[in-house]
Parts: C-alpha cells; structure tokens; sequence
C-alpha cells in the first residue's frame, strides 16, 4: 500500500475522498430515482404535469404547440450531449500535456499531489464523469426524437367526433355498438397518452442524470487542489443537489398547485 502510494503521490486522504466521491453520487442518484423518498422529488412532480401534458395533447387538434414545445427543449438536451464531447476531447488533450500541467500546478503553493500520474488520474476521473453524461444526454436526446414521433402519431380527435356524429342508421350499427366503438376510441386515447407521458418522463430522467454529473464534476475539480477540498466540494455539491431535489422553492410552489381548485 505504501509502494502505491509512493509511485502516484497519493496520500490516504486522497483514497478517502476518492471513495466519499464515487459513494456520494450513487447515494444521490439511488435517493432521486429508486428510494421510497423518489416520488417527493421536483422531477417527480414535473412528472405528474407531463403526464397532464400529454393528456391536453391526446384530446386537442391541431398538435403543433406540442411538437413545437418538444423540440425546444431539445435543444437543450443537444446543448449538453455536444458541450460533454468537446470537454472529453479537451480532457483527452490535456493528458497529453501532463508534463506541463504539473509544471504550472506545481508552482501554485496551495496545490498538493502535483505528480504526473496524480494529474492524469484526476483528468481520467472528470473524463469518466462527462463520458457518462454524455451518453446520458445522447439517450435523453434520441428518446425525446421518439417522442416527438409519437406526437406526431397520436390519435386524431376528428376520429372520435365522427364516431360520435354517426347514427345507427347512418352506419348500420346498434346503440351499443356505437358505444361501445366510443369506449374504446377514448380508452386507447387516454392510455396513449399515459405511455407517452410516462415515455417523456424516461427521456428527462436521463437527461436529470447527466446534468447532475456535471456538478459532481466540478467537485471532482477540486481535486486537483487538494483532497480536503475535494471532500468539501463533494459535500457542497450533495448538498445543494439534494435541497433542489427535495426542498427548493420551486418545489414548494409547485406543490402549492394541487391546493388550486380546478376551474
């Protein structure tokens, strides 16, 4: 252990922050997407509009207004999938200047472990971190594509209403059988709009994921500094991620409009 320590320059405070780090990020990701706390979450509330979203949208002609909001916010997500592949080509470039990397870290007195293989660890840690979001946001990205497919697919309303204006005698059917026609024409109305609600929610879920790794990566940023900041920033940035996650202001308004009467 010590012979390691020695070859990268690494210290026990360095391994400590190391394993706090890894275990703050799947602590957080299991908190907001697995634990029984998920559903008091501000994605899981934004979930439940989705889903009314996709219910306005199954129910009214023409579509446009959706497809037009879909594709807004993919830009968004088409932002994020480029920003983190250019980051990972300039990390990558950044390996290849290692020795001048601690050559300038060096001369900073604050900074610690300003050997060559501390540097290029480091440099792989935030690599991994934005590889991961990148293909996080590329998932997102491709997923939000399929929904918007969907938009596009979605029963048109001017079906039901003929069914609805159709008489017996006009379609040679019982009463009942032209109930039963409307029954079914609205289930599956309201069921595809449900899947495509839930779909939409897969889609922003990843997207949730990869933003949240690029403030775990400024807290691997950090690193490079010191351990012990390291720790601070990952305690900083869980913290922060937790309150927006379970305790912004936000949140609170938004919950605030389940106490609204509906009109």
């Amino acid at each position: 252990m010590s012979t390691l320590l020695q070859n990268t320059g690494f210290t026990i405070i360095d391994y400590c922050a190391v394993v706090f780090f890894i275990f703050s990020w799947l602590l957080h990701y299991w908190m907001i997407n697995s634990s029984p706390w998920a559903a008091r979450t501000i994605s899981q509330r934004i979930a439940g509009f989705r889903q009314l979203w996709m219910h306005n949208m199954v129910h009214r002609e023409p579509k446009m207004v959706d497809a037009l909001i879909q594709n807004t916010l993919q830009y968004g997500v088409l932002f994020f999938a480029s920003t983190s592949i250019l980051l990972v080509g300039a990390l990558m470039a950044g390996l290849g200047a290692s020795d001048e990397a601690v050559e300038l870290l060096s001369e900073i007195p604050f900074v610690t472990n300003t050997t060559r293989t501390a540097w290029e660890i480091k440099v792989l840690l935030i690599i991994f971190i934005f590889t991961f979001a990148f293909f996080k946001f590329a998932w997102s990205y491709r997923l939000f594509n399929y929904v918007l497919v969907l938009l596009g697919a979605a029963p048109d309303i001017s079906v039901t209403r003929a069914i609805s204006d159709h008489s017996p005698a006009q379609t040679g059917k019982t009463v009942d059988e032209l109930n039963a026609e409307r029954t079914r024409e609205l289930q599956y109305r309201e069921n595809y709009g449900v899947c495509v609600g839930e779909l939409h929610s897969l889609a922003a879920k990843h997207f949730t994921s990869g933003l949240n790794s690029y403030f775990f990566a400024l807290a691997a940023a950090a690193w490079f500094i010191d351990p012990r900041v390291f720790l601070v920033a990952t305690v900083w940035v869980s913290v922060v991620l937790y309150r927006r996650a379970f305790g912004s202001r936000f949140l609170r308004i938004l919950t605030a409009i389940d106490d609204v009467e509906k009109p």
